[in-house]
């Protein structure tokens, strides 16, 4: 059975104010207590709670915002996360106020965007603790060693919203299920902030059921250990201190049980990938479904999203709605993925690889589109005869979270700096998948660019250029950063982004803002 059915459950059983709640001045968000309000009396209404706080990563609601579409957590994020790199660019035909401030590093606190972000991430961590509080009343409903596990799991997906927010913002507020509701939480710095994320996932981890025994769409161990090998990953950059033999041995836990990739890199990113799920290559996903499981975020921001209106894109099974000619593909993406390297989705038709005019965005404008993430399954991808054509916008392909060839490319940057662990092989592994030819050695401009080619629109970007040195200041340029086509130097507080205006008061700001 799919857990995504519970995320109905849970809509029906607590509702939690979705449509109502504001994070303005209240930085723990408290969602309705569904206790109070409507009483739990069965263990599939348990399951319901914890099916809000997984679907706080697809579903509209929480959050006070200008578009309910637009303020989706996997959509925010993705914005923040590649917006403002190589990868990817909105063009003036969007005039969503502040959209552009991301791709030209000129964001300033009073920033739409990351003031949604910021609460998005905090309205998740509330949910997640609602549920932890309201698993105690739970009683025989539930067998106590399943209490445990539901518990480690609300914890681990509490924790990859504390880890965006270390990654993004650097500082927030900390608060759990122990934490008095209503009260002004402490405020944690970034050092602060990874030693609580770090020991919350070291305990909650041997508690979560192992991908070959956990149903899908919910946090397996294995997903549990990438998101600490991602902390451990970004040790250097979050407190100062280089943590490369723990990433690699978190890696190393994941390989033990899960270490082959697909032999098709195309089908990880179609209507049928949730068959690579949890046990397979896709370590961590965001269930989609274009009937049951809705969203304006995720993988149809992605695709439809993407896709240019003028195109015709039933060839990728988009036959009943029009692309929204969104994010286009950046420059040096395009220029990094080579013609027979099999990972190049990239529709080029009439267009432009140059990125010059950021106007209206025609069938022979600047700006390739990317057609990574397809309507199609895998077994007729190319939509032959039609068959496979969706009369709606919505995308069935679950958003990848976590997969397990960044796990291979993590292992390969641990053994850059040091620990042996085998990562030449793994590195080869990824490019032998790819069409290309193994390497007898990498560097870490190889290993960045290797990135860049396999794991591209997947909303890892921006912390690799950050932990690579690339991010801010003019070693590397791409179209439009700092705001200027060629591309231009740009200030190194900016690694950052800043506090929202909102929350100044509470949480201080960044340095340099």
């Amino acid at each position: 059975m799919k857990f995504s059915k519970y995320l109905f459950i849970g809509g029906a059983v607590a509702l939690m104010s979705v449509t109502s709640t504001s994070c303005v001045g209240d930085l723990d968000v408290k969602p309705d207590d569904p206790n109070v309000t409507l009483g739990l009396t069965t263990a599939e209404q348990y399951y319901g709670v914890l099916a809000q706080a997984y679907g706080g990563l697809v579903l509209e609601g929480g959050i006070s915002v200008d578009d309910g579409g637009a303020g989706v957590y996997s959509r925010q994020l993705w914005n923040l996360q590649e917006l403002c790199t190589d990868e990817a660019i909105i063009g003036f035909n969007w005039d969503d106020a502040g959209i552009h401030e991301l791709a030209f590093s000129t964001w300033s606190a009073d920033n739409h965007w990351l003031y949604e972000c910021f609460c998005r991430f905090n309205y998740q961590i509330a949910l997640c603790n609602e549920f932890l509080r309201t698993i105690n009343n739970a009683g025989n409903l539930i067998p106590e060693a399943e209490q445990q596990v539901l518990r480690a799991e609300s914890r681990v997906l509490r924790d990859l919203s504390y880890y965006h927010m270390i990654d993004l913002f650097g500082r927030g507020p900390w608060t759990d299920e122990n934490s008095t509701v209503g009260a002004i939480p402490p405020t944690y710095d970034r050092t602060e902030l990874f030693d609580a994320i770090v020991a919350d996932l070291t305990d909650a981890i041997p508690h979560l059921k192992p991908a070959a025994q956990q149903i899908y769409g919910r946090i397996s161990r294995e997903a549990g250990y990438m998101l600490l090998a991602k902390m451990y990953l970004n040790s250097e950059v979050y407190t100062g201190v280089a943590r490369w033999s723990e990433c690699a041995e978190a890696c190393k836990e994941i390989v033990k049980t899960i270490n082959t990739l697909v032999p098709d890199y195309r089908y990880l990113f179609c209507a049928t990938n949730d068959k690579y799920v949890g046990n397979g290559e896709i370590l961590w996903a965001i269930p989609q479904d274009e009937n049951t499981l809705t969203t304006y975020g995720g993988t149809t921001y992605l695709s439809g999203g993407a896709y240019n209106g003028e195109v015709d894109p039933e060839i990728y099974g988009l036959g009943g709605a029009d692309g929204w000619g969104g994010p286009r593909v950046g420059t040096q993406l395009s220029q990094a993925l080579a013609s027979n390297d099999k990972r190049r989705l990239i529709y080029e038709g009439e267009f432009n690889e140059g990125l010059e005019n950021l106007q209206s965005w025609t069938k022979t404008g600047d700006g390739y589109m990317c057609v990574k993430f397809v309507y199609t399954p895998e077994t007729n991808y190319y939509n032959e005869g039609g068959k496979n054509s969706t009369t709606t916008i919505f995308n069935s392909t679950d958003f990848p979270v976590f997969r397990l060839a960044d796990t291979f490319l993590m292992l390969a940057e641990c053994e850059l700096h040091g620990v042996s662990c085998n990562g030449l092989e793994y590195y080869n592994k990824v490019r032998l998948r790819a069409g290309l030819a193994p390497v007898g050695s990498y560097s870490a401009d190889d290993l960045l660019h290797e990135r860049l080619c396999e794991l591209y629109w997947e909303g890892h970007r921006r912390s690799d250029l950050v932990r690579f040195g690339k991010f801010s200041g003019s070693q590397y340029l791409w179209a439009w950063k700092g705001g200027q086509y060629g591309g231009a130097n740009t200030q190194s507080y900016r690694d950052l982004y800043c506090i929202p205006a909102q929350f100044i008061p509470t949480l201080g700001q960044n340095p340099g803002y």
